[in-house]
């Protein structure tokens, strides 16, 4: 048990590193593009995005996973996987650039197809950057994706900063995605060093056995978590899409910012105890308790200063977006939480109850935004996606628990019971403080630093209390030698 819990410490720090340095420089970039550029810009280039990552999903065949929960595969049948996925990110690629026209049609806009032929490129190299990126995760070398990553997202932001301040418009939100894919794609290969010769695919049925409920779940999870905007776009319009989007993507940034340093780690780290799932399961409840101290602190902040956020972050002309970025706010904890889920799922072999997952919380979701779509009011729409990530949780949860590791959610969730009053108090108190500091109105960021000083002092306080702050300090002190706190 302290093999894995330390192990999975060192991963985590790592990535914590890496991750939040790409964070700053995501912010700096993201921050001119949005002074740059219009809501109307951002909303064009979100319909074709949703396309693309939808179609890297696809032909991602469930294969990065796959290489790094089985040690036993050889060179040549990486080499023959390597080559699959140059073969189908070439088709996916094409295919998506000669969807271009049917786009524009769709949304009545010539510069879609534009748009599509640059996001191709994009599609074709995160297809092909798979193997190297598993192999890397799999040697466990996440210092070496960190600085990949970091570096990328440098090169990127410049390209992009360039095109905006040059009236590059479009076009350079189409650079910053491409360009930090083909970034991403030359390090990892320079770094994992692929075997690309004497391919060979043959006595590799229980891989793409694995695969396959892999694929199938990223076919329907990307779908569901994608079909808002593409009917949003049509149905209520760009620029709305672009308001939705842009909130949308300031609220995840806090959830993929904390989930993204631990679940790269948790498949690795985890599958190498696969045959033993009492060790996952308890190293589990720990990192849940974890998940929740560190969401439920970032919820809060995101609840309580949403228009201070959107101001530093967007611009003041970004206002239309507060009530949509608050609403999303409150799903902020449970989506931390539940981003873990997929890992395990993989870890412990798995896959098809994740596929299980993936096909309920489908249902919820679009339930979801049909009724916000009939109801015609982005506000709405956006408190029923809201409530459905509470449902997919409650549901994901309950088949990893009950089918995953034959044990009770609430023996899953016991010792994490305090955190979780905690932090709904917390928000509550939170969502009181909005609008408490109007004297500090016409300096966002003044406002900005004395909401965070006095919710984190509320924070501090609570899991003072709940005995939260002493469990942070064990996991801290803990010596990967030792036992687990």
């Amino acid at each position: 048990m302290s093999n894995i819990n330390g192990t999975l410490r060192r991963s985590v720090l790592i990535n914590m590193i890496g991750r939040y340095s790409n964070i700053v420089i995501q912010l700096i970039v993201t921050a001119i593009l949005a002074r740059a550029l219009s809501p109307n810009e951002f909303g064009l280039v979100a319909v074709v995005s949703v396309i693309a990552v939808f179609l890297s999903f696809l032909s991602e065949m469930g294969l990065g996973p796959a290489v790094v929960q089985f040690g036993e595969l050889v060179p040549r049948q990486l080499a023959g996987l390597f080559w699959l996925t140059i073969f189908v990110g070439a088709v996916a690629g094409v295919a998506l650039s000669l969807a271009g026209p049917a786009i524009a049609r769709v949304y009545s806009n010539e510069i879609y197809s534009s748009i599509a032929n640059g996001i191709a490129v994009n599609v074709a190299f995160a297809c092909w950057v798979i193997v190297p990126l598993a192999l890397l995760r799999k040697r466990k070398r996440f210092a070496a994706i960190a600085r990949i990553e970091v570096s990328a997202a440098i090169l990127s932001g410049i390209c992009a900063t360039w095109s905006a301040m040059h009236g590059g418009g479009v076009a350079a939100l189409v650079l910053k995605s491409t360009s930090n894919a083909f970034f991403i794609f030359v390090f990892c290969v320079y770094c994992a060093k692929p075997s690309l010769r004497a391919p060979t695919l043959l006595k590799m049925g229980y891989v793409f056995s694995y695969s396959s409920y892999q694929f199938l779940f990223n076919f329907v999870n990307y779908f569901t978590r994608n079909i808002d905007k593409l009917v949003i776009g049509k149905f209520l319009g760009a620029v709305s899409l672009g308001v939705y989007d842009m909130s949308y993507r300031l609220m995840l940034m806090p959830i993929s910012n904390l989930t993204h340093v631990v679940t790269p780690t948790i498949q690795p780290v985890y599958a190498e105890h696969a045959n033993n799932p009492g060790v996952i399961f308890d190293s589990y409840r720990k990192l849940i308790r974890i998940l929740i101290i560190g969401g439920g602190f970032l919820g809060a902040i995101c609840l309580g200063c949403a228009a201070e956020i959107i101001s530093l972050g967007y611009g003041k002309q970004w206002g239309g977006a507060v009530p949509v970025f608050s609403i999303l706010s409150l799903s902020v904890t449970i989506q931390v939480i539940l981003s873990s889920t997929g890992s395990v799922f993989q870890a412990i072999g798995k896959t098809r109850l994740l596929l299980v997952t993936g096909i309920i919380s489908t249902f919820t979701t679009l339930s979801a935004i049909a009724a916000g779509i009939y109801i015609g009011d982005l506000e709405s729409l956006s408190s029923l996606v809201m409530l459905s990530f509470y449902i997919n949780a409650a549901q994901g949860f309950y088949i990893l628990s009950r089918f995953g590791f034959q044990r009770s959610v609430v023996e899953l969730f016991r010792p994490s019971v305090r955190i979780s009053i905690g932090v709904v108090v917390v928000s509550v108190i939170a969502i009181y403080l909005r609008d408490k500091f109007d004297f500090f109105n016409q300096i966002p960021v003044v406002c900005l630093f004395f909401k965070v000083m006095v919710i984190g002092g509320v924070y501090f306080l609570m899991i003072f209390i709940t005995g939260d702050l002493s469990f942070i300090r064990r996991a801290i002190a803990m010596r990967s030698q030792g036992m687990p706190s």
